[in-house]
């Protein structure tokens, strides 16, 4: 199975199937219910995550030139997705401090790459506000700046103006929406 050849690598077609069956699988499978099951979906996340830092792939036309995903991004994100669905069906889990301990570490758990997205949003909701200082640090991360903003949003978050300023450039008209939205709201007048 050593040294691989092109042959051996997932070509783009793999990649939207991989993609199409993730979609499939958070729609359409039952929502996780107790902390027992959310904790355990936390855990099969940081499972697929490398042990190393893997690098960007290379840009995809599918992606509009974004970086293509890793399978194990496409493996996370829809576990992530299902953690939000399960906070709004049972908002009791979004004072769980266990709950969203896990989540929140499963969403800055840099080697997940892309595949922490949904685990950032998951976290979008005024009782998971003590978890926006472990998340602004990954403002600077393309892999989640504009998740994580969103986020801070939603939490209603102050403190992070200075950081956000600096995603009114971003090349992502969405990221640069979300930071004007933020700095707006949040920037103190000189």
């Amino acid at each position: 199975m050593g040294g691989g050849s092109v042959s051996d690598c997932p070509t783009n077609q793999d990649f939207a199937r991989i993609l199409s069956h993730a979609i499939f699988a958070a729609m359409s499978s039952p929502t996780l219910a107790s902390e027992e099951e959310i904790l355990a979906a936390c855990e099969e996340a940081i499972c697929l995550a490398p042990a190393e830092f893997p690098p960007t792939l290379p840009p995809s036309k599918e992606l509009s030139g974004a970086p293509e995903w890793y399978p194990f991004e496409h493996a996370a994100w829809p576990i992530g997705e299902n953690i939000r669905r399960a906070f709004v069906e049972n908002p009791r889990l979004k004072k769980n401090d266990d709950v969203l301990a896990k989540v929140a570490e499963v969403a800055t758990y840099r080697n997940l790459r892309r595949g922490r997205q949904s685990f950032v949003m998951a976290l979008g909701f005024l009782a998971a506000r003590r978890y926006a200082d472990a998340l602004a640090p990954f403002l600077s991360d393309p892999d989640v700046d504009g998740q994580v903003l969103d986020t801070l949003i939603k939490m209603k978050a102050s403190g992070y103006a200075r950081q956000a300023i600096s995603l009114l450039h971003s090349d992502k008209v969405w990221i640069r929406s979300l930071a004007k939205k933020y700095v707006d709201r949040y920037s103190i007048p000189d």
